[in-house]
Formats: structure tokens, sequence, C-alpha cells
């Protein structure tokens, strides 16, 4: 028990978190002066894009790599919003871009969080009720905001802090054909399962079925069948405990200032937790999440309507999580 609060010596620049918690800061106070909310909160659920800025790499490799990771953003958001007219077909394309993004990711090697964001922010676009084409092109503009202005802040962040990066170019390995047929399978087996998580989310009639997939995504990302029955622990316990910290943040927070000053903390303390402990950053993803992606509702529902329902979606997710994270880390596959 004592190990599992143990934190993990990371090489990394401890500046980071500062960063990333700048980057959401930018486009939610924006959002906020402006007011203007939900250009705030679809801008910022855009900057978290910065948890992909790569520790080593040539000054060009890691804005290319960002920017490569900002249209990944736009991507999947604008394919989410556009197939969200009816659950059949939204599932069927949630599984083929779910399997699609794990390919890529495996492809260029990105480091962990690995595709988790990018099928968070598919599975959030997907799930809204289907708008008219004028609201798609405007949230896409807000979520394009969001990638450019954390592009801009790490951009002036490598400028400012160049001496102190690691600026060696990093060696392009190129995938065996063993490597590139595994992470093909790989994908068609995490495009399923994913898939199977949303649709059950909506079979269930569940008020966020996203958070299913989301769940179930965090779990599979697991590299054994017993690191994702850990993670899949350490998923629901975090959360429990996450949605117990939410709950009791929401009684108190009343204004739109108060949840976005909270959302900037958390992501600090997330960006800090999430390389050396998982565990227990779960306890502060939680209530991030739901600030991002809920911000519109927060004050007009009840904080124990949005505590029970994130937990139970969490349990079904985890549980879907663990069958896919088994099929795809078995060892029979894996020969």
């Amino acid at each position: 028990m004592i190990e599992n609060l143990k934190l993990k010596k990371v090489n990394a620049p401890k500046d980071l978190p500062l960063l990333a918690s700048l980057s959401m800061a930018v486009p939610i106070l924006i959002g906020l002066l402006s007011n203007n909310l939900k250009l705030g909160m679809t801008a910022s659920l855009a900057a978290i894009l910065v948890v992909y800025f790569p520790l080593k790499g040539s000054f060009s490799e890691k804005i290319l790599m960002l920017m490569g990771c900002s249209f990944g953003f736009i991507s999947v958001y604008t394919i989410g919003l556009v197939f969200s007219f009816n659950t059949v077909v939204s599932v069927i394309v949630f599984g083929i871009t779910a399997g699609i993004i794990h390919w890529m990711v495996s492809h260029f090697k990105l480091k962990p969080p690995k595709d988790f964001f990018f099928v968070m922010i598919c599975s959030n676009a997907i799930s809204i009720p289907h708008q008219p084409i004028q609201k798609i092109a405007e949230n896409i503009g807000y979520m394009t905001f969001g990638t450019l202005s954390t592009c801009l802040v790490v951009f002036l962040y490598c400028f400012i802090v160049k001496k102190k990066l690691n600026l060696e170019k990093t060696l392009n390995i190129p995938h065996t054909p063993q490597e590139i047929r595994k992470s093909i399978i790989e994908a068609i087996i995490f495009g399923i399962f994913l898939s199977i998580a949303l649709g059950v989310g909506y079979f269930l009639n569940l008020t966020n079925p996203y958070w299913v997939a989301v769940a179930c995504i965090a779990v599979m990302q697991g590299n054994s069948t017993q690191h994702v029955f850990k993670r899949s622990v350490q998923r629901i316990v975090g959360t429990l405990i996450g949605v117990v910290f939410c709950w009791g943040i929401l009684l108190f927070a009343k204004n739109p200032w108060e949840i976005c000053m909270l959302i900037i903390i958390l992501q600090f303390i997330v960006e800090y937790l999430v390389p050396r402990n998982y565990g227990i950053a779960m306890i502060f993803i939680t209530p991030l999440t739901i600030f991002l992606s809920e911000a519109g509702t927060l004050f007009t529902k009840s904080p124990f309507l949005f505590a029970e329902g994130r937990l139970f979606n969490t349990i079904i997710g985890s549980l879907i999580g663990i069958i896919g994270g088994y099929v795809v880390y078995h060892e029979k596959f894996r020969e």
C-alpha cells in the first residue's frame, strides 16, 4: 500500500508543470475576459496538448511534434462533431478513429499519455448532441485557437529556456515488419474495445457515455496484463477519491472564475504527478476532466449527480478495459 503512494524519480525539467498550467491559463483567461466561457473551456481542453511536449529532440523536432499533435486534436474533434448525428454511426466511426489514432501514436512513438487525450477529445465531441454546421465550425475554431495558443506559449518557453533543454537530435529507428504487424493488430483491438465501451454507454442510456470510453483507454494503456489490472485498480480507486474531492469543490465553487482558477491549479498538479504516480494523479485528473468537459452545466446540475455518474461510468469502462487489455497483452498474441 505504501509502495503505491511513492513518487518515482523522473528526468524531466521541473518547470514543465508551470508550462502546462500557463498553457491552460491563456485560453481560459481570454474566454473569461471576453465573457465567452465556451471559448475558454473548449480552447483549454485543447491546451492539454502541452503534455505531449517532447523532452528530447531538436528545437524544430519539438515544435513539429507539437504542431502534429495539434492537427490530431483538431481532426479527431472535428470527426466527433460531424458524426454525432446517429448513435450507431458514431460508435462505428469512433472505433475506426480510435484504431487509427492508436496506430499513428505507436508509429511515431509518442510519449505517455500516448493516445489517451486524443481518444478523450474525440469521445467527448462525438457524445455532444448533433449541432448545425455553423455551430460545428464555431467549436472547431475554438479548438484550433486553443492548440495555436498552446503552441505559441511552448514556442516562447523553448526560446527563453533554450539552454536548459535537451536539443540533441533524436535518432529515428525504422519499424520492423513484425513491429508494424503488431501495431496494426493492437490498433484494431483498441478500436473494437473502445467502440464497445462507447456503445455500452449509449445502450445503458448514460448521461455522459464518453466517460466509459475514457476509462477504457486509460486501463488498456498498460504494458502487460498485470499492469492493465493494476491500472484498473488505480483508475477506480483514484476516481473514487477524485469524485469525492470534486463533489467537495462543487459545493463551495459558486462562479466560473473559481472553477477556471481551479482548472489551472489542477493542470499543474496533474502534469507533475502523471509521470511520477498515475494512481495519485487520478485523484486530480477526475475533477480536471469534469470541469473541462462539463463546465457549461456545472452550475445547473447537482454535484452528487456528476460524482455518481462519473464513478459508475469509470467502473464500467475499467471492466471493459481489463478484458481489452488481456486480449492485447496475452502471451499468445505477443508471440
